[in-house]
């Protein structure tokens, strides 16, 4: 069957929050080439070929959770040579317990624009991410058997 606009969108952005789950070599294949990721930790962005070692490291990060946690707002909008664009921002949610901080709950929040490009065979990619988020850590400490 052919997906609709809406579940390639919904696709994925579950694959883009599927960060801390699937093997990074897999994660990446929702990017183009040309894909920049803008983070407020590195404020430069991170390029296609640095995205690689992103995944790496936030998979070592753990116990962590990255989710989508509220519906997707969409806007079609441009269009290059070739391609639709598509332009939604995701409201998500990021967890981790901090080891290095007496085992506190550091949570993250906050929202994810993502610009998609539909290609010629109807495959939607990621060409950007802006993430904005807002932090908070809580002060619950952890007992030390959980």
């Amino acid at each position: 069957s052919v997906e609709t606009i809406n579940e390639l969108i919904e696709n994925s952005v579950e694959h883009l929050f599927s960060l801390w789950t699937i093997p990074c070599l897999e994660w990446l294949l929702v990017f183009t080439n040309d894909a920049v990721w803008y983070h407020p930790k590195f404020p430069d962005g991170l390029k296609y070929n640095q995205l690689l070692d992103f995944c790496q490291m936030n998979q070592q990060t753990k116990p962590a959770l990255f989710r989508q946690d509220g519906q997707i707002r969409v806007t079609i909008s441009g269009n290059t040579t070739s391609s639709s664009l598509y332009h939604v921002i995701v409201p998500y949610v990021y967890g981790q317990i901090q080891n290095d901080n007496n085992n506190s709950l550091f949570i993250n929040s906050g929202y994810e624009y993502i610009q998609l490009v539909n290609n010629s065979k109807n495959q939607l990619h990621i060409n950007m991410v802006v993430e904005f988020f807002n932090r908070a850590s809580l002060p619950f400490v952890w007992p030390p058997n959980n």
